[in-house]
């Protein structure tokens, strides 16, 4: 089977989602599936540091691209690494060769948008690994209102990809009871409590 991982980060970034996607691709890889990735070749913590462009890690093919890396500090940066992400990240997906089954992250949010459009023109499954919920993180922090137009233009796209995906994966119990609240049958959650990075 043809696996597609998407996600910011990747091995060698410290990022803990990056690790825990590591030990997933390498795992696949070892069952004797054709594993890529899409990611960033900027570091999680911004600054000028960058990561080969292609390489294979453990039987896993890796493909970064050539974001902006402005990193955490302010929010005006990081949604710019996040839009510059997806735009180069669309572009490389729909270069590859097609895929059987994408797995998208949550890191930048919305980020499984893109395994929509290959679920809708290529027929790849689409399998969603929530880390976060988004637009209800941030309305959490007080950064957006849940009674805004922009909250409820983000949750139509929440939506829209829980729909479209074939499951969703869970870090645990309570995120369930979470993603059930926003609409995702419980027959498509799937519930993987997240384990040391290297030691699962």
């Amino acid at each position: 089977m043809r696996i597609l991982l998407l996600n910011q980060f990747y091995l060698p970034d410290v990022a803990a989602t990056g690790q825990l996607l590591a030990d997933l691709a390498e795992d696949l890889a070892r069952k004797g599936h054709e594993v890529h990735v899409i990611c960033s070749r900027r570091c999680y913590n911004g600054g000028g540091g960058t990561y080969a462009r292609r390489e294979i890690i453990r039987g896993v093919y890796v493909h970064r691209v050539r974001a902006s890396g402005f990193g955490r500090g302010r929010a005006v940066g990081r949604m710019l690494d996040w839009l510059s992400f997806y735009l180069l990240a669309m572009v490389k997906a729909f270069r590859l060769p097609k895929m059987d089954v994408c797995v998208a992250l949550t890191t930048p949010p919305f980020i499984a948008l893109i395994g929509v459009m290959l679920n809708r023109l290529r027929k790849t499954r689409l399998l969603v690994w929530s880390m976060d919920m988004y637009p209800e993180v941030p309305a959490a922090f007080g950064v957006l209102s849940s009674r805004c137009r922009v909250y409820r233009f983000l949750s139509w796209l929440s939506g829209c990809i829980y729909r479209r995906c074939s499951a969703v994966i869970s870090l645990g119990e309570f995120m369930t009871q979470r993603l059930q609240g926003a609409g995702v049958p419980a027959e498509k959650i799937c519930t993987v409590h997240n384990w040391v990075p290297r030691e699962a």
